[in-house]
């Protein structure tokens, strides 16, 4: 593989990277958020005695709304994810200060992926068995880790990929790619899956773990052959790991010293939280508020996808042309704007006008969410260190896990507290308006190399 680097690559190794992106999101989209993540709750959790799950014929007379409140499948998944993240959060800056040190990128992108998607791989054998929930769960966070490990490094690649002035384009069609991709696989795999029934639609869903996994190793390849490194072989990896907790100390300490870039990681903590939460909360939502059904929300789903990744698209030149601070000040203001009338139609729309305002609002809402995202990279890599740029894309991959249980518990508490759903989602406008104002005390910078 090439390990020379320009700041002008071509068409050919900057599409071969944002492919990267279209590969990765087949895990979130199919293992994370839709399938996996759904038979782990419902079907392998339940296999246990000790879950007290209700049973196939106490389920067949519920709604989906009355199966939503059943939810001790659905917390243990809960609770592993959130320690996953956490750990991720904690470990990302110093495996990114280690190679920084080390020097090239795509082999820590290689292994991470690898790891990834060897234990993805793993889980078509968790089948219904008790004895297999603990393995599942572990696998599950190796895959997890190794996921968001690689998008560390394969953030950091970009600036050294692209000048300053198309960062910006380059995040937001990467990050619209990865949307594609997510909605690409999961349409495979839902047509695998609800073409099929009993024993053949449970072998069919842990069929496509099979999917997911090679559906990353094929499309990552591009970026592995056709993408150029970063130039030098740096310290040796022994060296690189025992400097690395060092190195990334001294580095937490300088970002708290730099106003800007400390007031852009709390604000882009707090503002991920939120749409965090409402990607979380929001199916139970639909269900429980607007009585949608499986297959609804699952379409609304995959109609968030589309409009997500065209945003992403489209705030890429506007990125560029006026910086990430605006692209992502203006993505809020249309999350706020757009939120507050779509969590609130039920009290001035009849329920079915209501429904279908929620849909249109959240379909709406979906083209603001993929720009706020793909503008955080933008603004890291335009403003970080060209010396500790991986580093730096760890301390913004904590600034995105660290808190994320916040948000969901803040609509669990204040739902209790109000006995109401719409109240309860309110906290979620309240992380972006939080992050809003943080954001507006936040300068465009351009670091120096």
């Amino acid at each position: 593989m090439t390990t020379t680097t320009t700041k002008q690559a071509g068409p050919r190794a900057l599409w071969s990277w944002s492919l990267y992106d279209f590969a990765n999101s087949a895990f979130t989209t199919i293992v994370i958020t839709f399938i996996f993540s759904i038979y782990f709750a419902d079907v392998l959790v339940c296999s246990a005695e000790w879950a007290g799950c209700l049973s196939a014929e106490e389920e067949a007379g519920l709604s989906l709304t009355e199966r939503l409140s059943d939810t001790r499948g659905q917390a243990l998944w809960g609770y592993s994810t959130t320690f996953i993240a956490l750990t991720i959060a904690v470990l990302a800056p110093f495996f990114g200060a280690v190679a920084d040190l080390g020097g090239r990128r795509k082999p820590w992108i290689f292994a991470f992926s690898m790891i990834c998607i060897v234990a993805t791989t793993a889980l078509f054998f968790m089948r219904p068995d008790p004895m297999l929930i603990i393995p599942a769960v572990l696998l599950i966070a190796v895959a997890n880790a190794g996921f968001e490990m690689g998008i560390v490094f394969n953030n950091a690649m970009l600036p050294d990929l692209v000048s300053k002035d198309r960062v910006g384009r380059w995040s937001g069609w990467a990050w619209g790619l990865g949307y594609f991709g997510g909605l690409i696989s999961l349409v495979l795999c839902l047509i695998l899956v609800l073409g099929a029934e009993g024993e053949a639609q449970l072998n069919a869903t842990l069929l496509t773990n099979l999917i997911v996994a090679g559906w990353f190793f094929v499309f990552m390849l591009p970026m592995l052959f056709f993408t150029p490194d970063r130039a030098g072989k740096g310290l040796p990896i022994g060296q690189a790991i025992s400097q690395g907790l060092r190195t990334v100390r001294k580095t937490g300490a300088t970002i708290l010293r730099q106003p800007n870039m400390r007031r852009f990681l709390i604000a882009r903590m707090v503002f991920t939280d939120g749409s965090v939460t409402l990607f979380a909360m929001g199916a139970t939502y639909a269900a429980i508020r607007h009585g949608m059904d499986l297959t609804q929300i699952i379409l609304f789903g995959i109609l968030l996808n589309v409009t997500a990744g065209i945003g992403a698209f489209a705030f890429g030149y506007f990125d560029d042309r006026f910086g990430a601070k605006r692209v992502i000040v203006i993505s809020l203001i249309g999350l706020i704007l757009l939120g507050l009338p779509g969590l609130t139609a039920p009290y001035w729309l009849p329920d079915t006008a209501a429904t279908w305002a929620f849909i249109g609002f959240g379909a709406a809402l979906g083209i603001f969410v993929g720009p706020v995202q793909a503008a955080g990279r933008s603004f890291m890599a335009r403003i970080a260190p060209a010396k500790q740029r991986t580093e730096y894309f760890g301390f913004l991959a904590l600034s995105g896990k660290a808190t994320t249980f916040l948000g969901p518990f803040a609509v669990a508490t204040v739902t209790i507290m109000t006995n109401n759903m719409d109240i309860g989602m309110m906290p979620i406008l309240v992380f972006w308006l939080v992050g809003l104002l943080l954001m507006l005390g936040v300068r465009d910078e351009v670091a120096e190399d």
